[in-house]
């Protein structure tokens, strides 16, 4: 998996670096290199937002959040990226399994 980190108004230091690789190795595990990940950290005054970006092969998943503290929004925006995750994944599971039932009755008859 490719990560970029970027800051805007902010400093990326190496514990956001690590937090960040720490939660998606153990949230996005499952895309391996093929995935493409960009995050954008945006500080104004008070207010924390973490964009996340998330590119494969088949399709592209965004998520943003906004919260008082930093290291927050960073876990609330992964954690939208992972039930978008699944959700693609479900649906292409569906499709195959849709598929496949269909072969076997065309096959049948």
């Amino acid at each position: 998996m490719k990560l970029t980190v970027t800051g805007r108004n902010i400093d990326i230091t190496d514990g956001i670096r690590e937090h960040l690789e720490n939660k998606m190795d153990k949230t996005i595990k499952e895309l391996g290199e093929k995935a493409d990940v960009h995050v954008a950290l945006h500080v104004e005054k008070h207010r924390h937002f973490a964009e996340i970006t998330v590119k494969t092969k088949g399709s592209t998943v965004h998520s943003q959040d906004e919260t008082d503290d930093l290291y927050a929004s960073m876990d609330n925006a992964l954690l939208k990226i992972e039930k978008q995750l699944r959700k693609q994944k479900e649906k292409a599971q569906d499709l195959r399994l849709k598929k496949g039932s269909q072969s076997k009755l065309e096959n049948q008859d």
